[in-house]
């Protein structure tokens, strides 16, 4: 599982930052990097090829606004 920042708990608009992947075979969850990563976001598109998270769109969770951009993960 890989899980990427977006708005706080509840919705309460602070971000989170702590992107983390899980590994189901050791129960421990790993840090990922925030270089080049597509900003905070909710309401986005996310899909896995079989070799890496493609994420897409949403709404920017600092600004509200719908963004037209994305990134990927190469685990």
């Amino acid at each position: 599982m890989i899980i990427f920042g977006g708005l706080g708990e509840n919705g309460t608009g602070s971000t989170i930052s702590d992107n983390s992947r899980y590994n189901p075979s050791t129960d421990t969850w790993a840090s990922i990097s925030t270089i080049n990563a597509p900003s905070s976001r909710f309401k986005h598109s996310a899909v896995w090829s079989g070799k890496e998270m493609i994420i897409w769109g949403g709404w920017d969770a600092l600004t509200g606004f719908a963004t037209n951009n994305g990134g990927k993960y190469i685990p």
